[in-house]
């Protein structure tokens, strides 16, 4: 997947430089001129985006450990939410109805 989306950010990257050589503000890589070494240096700029992104545990490396980590929080997350939508139900089902 994350091939995918690499490969997809590269060719709108590669794309929009392609129409906007002139534009000073895609040189990415700062060597004064917009060329394919700027779609290179934004598709790393990518890439390590990604990879700091899924580095969960912040061990500088992407693996099973970080999936165990994602695992948790979401668990975590599931159970606070669980919570607060039990006590939603509680407080709704326990109300008087209005007089009319």
């Amino acid at each position: 997947m994350e091939i995918i989306l690499i490969a997809i950010a590269a060719v709108v990257i590669g794309a929009f430089i392609y129409y906007n050589r002139s534009a000073k503000g895609l040189d990415v890589n700062n060597d004064g001129k917009v060329d394919n070494a700027d779609v290179k240096a934004a598709v790393q700029n990518v890439v390590c985006g990604v990879q700091e992104t899924a580095d969960a545990n912040k061990d500088g490396k992407v693996d099973a450990a970080d999936v165990v980590v994602v695992k948790e929080k979401a668990k975590a997350v599931a159970k606070k939410t669980t919570a607060k939508a039990k006590e939603t139900v509680k407080k709704v089902t326990t109300r008087k109805p209005k007089a009319k």
